[in-house]
């Protein structure tokens, strides 16, 4: 899990899928984007309504574009973490944060996809609001658990060799 040179964006129809299934629960959402890469994916959440998006991205290039392609947007709706993800979760959830959205587009085949759902579920458990999603972006190849903490996988789609999945919270556990 060595740092990923390569940024690969989410493409149009994945994007378009995700947001056509989060339909309007994405108006006034607090969204947090994580391995934002290019922050295509938190520019679309705020055109289609987001509250505020946080975008975390540890790699030093990306972060200098996403900087700059955001620099324009009201300082309000934007906050970007420049840091591992590993360290913005546990940080996020000491602070107190919360969302309504988190998505997550970790390197593909890298190991990420049990970091986050095993390794961070009790930070991503803190940080999703009661009736928040988690949404996470994957080769078909990875292997999703059925459950992450107290998160249950609600449904996985596919698009050729991408998948996303969402998670809610376990309601049995609250």
């Amino acid at each position: 899990m060595g740092k990923n040179m390569n940024v690969r964006p989410t493409s149009d129809k994945v994007m378009q899928g995700m947001f056509n299934i989060l339909g309007p629960f994405i108006v006034d959402a607090d969204f947090l984007d994580l391995f934002a890469g290019t922050g295509k994916v938190s520019k679309e959440a705020l055109k289609r309504g987001a509250n505020k998006v946080f975008l975390v991205e540890n790699h030093k290039s990306a972060l200098r574009k996403l900087r700059d392609d955001l620099c324009d947007i009201n300082q309000d709706e934007v906050e970007i973490i420049g840091m591992d993800v590993r360290r913005a979760l546990p940080r996020l959830a000491r602070e107190g944060y919360a969302f309504d959205i988190i998505f997550a587009d970790p390197p593909y085949n890298k190991g990420w996809l049990r970091v986050l759902l095993v390794d961070l579920s009790a930070s991503l458990d803190k940080l999703l609001r009661k009736d928040g999603y988690l949404v996470v972006e994957h080769s078909s190849r990875e292997l999703v658990p059925a459950m992450s903490g107290g998160l249950v996988l609600e449904s996985t789609r596919r698009y050729g060799e991408t998948c996303i999945s969402f998670f809610k919270k376990n309601e049995v556990l609250d």
